[in-house]
């Protein structure tokens, strides 16, 4: 038995702890649970369910969203968990400013609306908005992107402004926003 080499130390969960102490388990287990404020920064289903409906509406609106190699139409690519990963990229302010966003298309009466009064509600709201409830419809739509593409970023007003705008500046002049009729059905 002298001559084995030795067996390699096997690293578990247990021998972690052990190892580490009390201070190391308080560490970990901090960690993997939420703060109450982290928890206090995440949207509500409610919110979730309406960034969901601005990123299916602009997956499609006014064209498909390229798919830059992910799997999948820009459609099916509007889930909840990705939607999560693309949220836990933001800061405390940005979140706060997507429940704003949010919060003001659902008190238009736009959460479960079909996707051509969606998208002309967002445009009226766009139109209609105060700069800071602007700015918060661009975050839930540049959200709403990254959620779409995971190239996009979360944080970044870009691709959002154009969006935002353009809905606004339909409802400016009177124009139906209309979504291709291929693209409906995705």
């Amino acid at each position: 038995m002298r001559n084995q080499p030795p067996r390699p130390a096997t690293v578990t969960r247990r021998t972690m702890l052990r190892a580490s102490g009390a201070a190391g388990s308080t560490l970990i287990i901090g960690m993997a649970l939420p703060t109450p404020a982290a928890a206090a920064e995440a949207l509500s289903p409610q919110q979730r369910e309406m960034v969901l409906q601005v990123a299916k509406a602009g997956a499609i609106y006014p064209i498909e969203v390229p798919s830059f190699g992910e799997p999948g139409t820009a459609s099916s690519r509007v889930t909840v968990s990705r939607l999560r990963d693309a949220e836990v990229r933001l800061q405390p302010a940005r979140l706060a400013a997507i429940r704003a966003g949010a919060d003001l298309l659902i008190s238009q009466g736009l959460l479960a609306a079909p996707r051509p009064a969606l998208l002309a509600g967002i445009g009226r709201a766009a139109a209609t908005a105060a700069p800071a409830e602007r700015q918060a419809l661009v975050a839930v739509a540049a959200l709403g992107a990254a959620t779409v593409s995971r190239h996009l970023d979360p944080a970044s007003d870009s691709p959002a402004t154009v969006w935002i705008g353009g809905l606004a500046h339909l409802h400016d002049r009177g124009v139906q926003p209309s979504v291709l009729r291929h693209l409906e059905t995705r």
